[in-house]
């Protein structure tokens, strides 16, 4: 008495699973779910962010530097133009970049050490080698760029831009 109990129980749950989404081998041969698009998933990579700021900064591209910047304030402290030292929005951040892209022509700039990238509980960051030229002097700087980076939400963003020569 219990098999056949156990079978109209089985066939009645594959009844329902037929009437609820259409055949039971359709079930089974369902593509497993897309991963996200490589650009979601890089976005959350501390070298992709690093990666991504050092073309942005290469094509003097103040709107894409600027993507790079979260919700929170970001510090900053860069000699040109005019010295910015202080906390500012990813809407400040744009402006800064794209007034110092008008006055300075990149000439280079590229990481060359990176700090605790596969270690995302401690500090993160990159140090990037940057020459750039005065347009008004003509005459080339070059020094030294940190950039840190902090976890918001699941996404990894700039928290501080220093220089140093």
């Amino acid at each position: 008495m219990g098999a056949p109990r156990t079978l109209t129980i089985i066939l009645l749950i594959l009844a329902a699973g037929l009437l609820a989404g259409g055949s039971a081998d359709a079930q089974v041969r369902r593509k497993p779910k897309a991963a996200p698009p490589a650009k979601m998933q890089a976005t959350n990579a501390p070298m992709a962010v690093f990666r991504g700021l050092e073309a942005a900064w290469r094509a003097e591209n103040a709107d894409a530097l600027a993507r790079h910047v979260g919700e929170k304030r970001v510090y900053l402290s860069l000699p040109e133009p005019g010295g910015t030292d202080g906390f500012y929005s990813q809407s400040q951040v744009y402006y800064l970049f794209k007034k110092m892209f008008k006055s300075y022509r990149q000439v280079g700039f590229e990481f060359v050490k990176f700090h605790n990238v596969d270690k995302p509980g401690r500090r993160v960051y990159g140090i990037a080698t940057r020459s750039w030229k005065d347009i008004r002097s003509g005459r080339i700087f070059t020094d030294r760029v940190y950039v840190t980076l902090r976890l918001e939400g699941s996404r990894w963003v700039v928290a501080e831009i220093k220089t140093a020569s």
